[in-house]
């Protein structure tokens, strides 16, 4: 391929931050023909993997399902590194739990878990990612006390990072999952209030990942009785987008 793989995600996110999905799917859609055209099956598969989180962003799960199986053909075909293959495996893996199929995505994520453990350190950032995803499909799979537990070691991957803006997302998180149990939990409120506090910090960059943090926890807080905190962080997420 004539681009690089960080040119083609750069342009489809600039369009992403600007609401053109229809432009970003383009982006990608093309770079993959690409790909598959010129027999660059690596890149093919980092497309599919892209595609299979952008996707699930979209809530697209009739044009995730071809993209996941031909990824999955492509991984079995390509065999990238370990940390590469456990990056896809939990694409692939929490797109299936966003569309309902939690059971057939708790394979790969053990998998991603083994893959991780081998190859980066235990304070490595994508491990917080994989354990916050993994929660989420144990929590769908009605499996409350482990989802806890993983979501928990997240929290003290991201904690070891100083200015970590998912350390706001898996305060949610936790108090999402406790609000599912019993909705008078004491624990909402406090993790709803360290999350505030991540987002308000004084060394939080306001920069397109804030946007993007900002808009992933607002409607949680809302549906949790923070309105006025959710309003408050779209208002922020808007004032970056018309920035740049």
């Amino acid at each position: 391929m004539k681009e690089t793989m960080d040119s083609i995600a750069a342009r489809a996110d600039d369009r992403m931050g600007r609401g053109d999905w229809d432009g970003a799917e383009r982006v990608f859609l093309a770079a993959l023909a690409e790909a598959e055209e010129t027999g660059d099956r690596r890149a093919a598969l980092s497309l599919c993997s892209e595609l299979m989180g952008f996707y699930r962003q979209r809530g697209d799960a009739e044009n995730f399902y071809p993209v996941f199986d031909r990824g999955m053909e492509l991984l079995a075909d390509v065999r990238p590194g370990a940390a590469a293959r456990g990056t896809i495996l939990i694409n692939a893996a929490t797109a299936l739990a966003a569309f309902g199929a939690a059971e057939r995505a708790l394979p790969l994520f053990r998998e991603a878990e083994s893959l991780y453990a081998a190859a980066l350190d235990a304070d490595h950032p994508r491990l917080a990612a994989l354990y916050n995803n993994m929660a989420a499909a144990l929590d769908a799979l009605r499996r409350p006390d482990e989802a806890e537990r993983y979501m928990l070691r997240a929290l003290e991957n991201q904690k070891q990072r100083p200015g970590d803006l998912d350390l706001a997302v898996t305060y949610v998180n936790l108090a999402q999952h406790y609000a599912a149990q019993n909705d008078t939990d004491a624990r909402i409120a406090a993790c709803l209030d360290q999350a505030m506090e991540r987002m308000d910090s004084p060394d939080a960059v306001w920069e397109y990942y804030y946007a993007h943090t900002a808009r992933k926890i607002a409607p949680a807080l809302e549906a949790l009785g923070r309105a006025d905190a959710a309003r408050d962080l779209r208002e922020r997420a808007d004032i970056i987008y018309e920035g740049t």
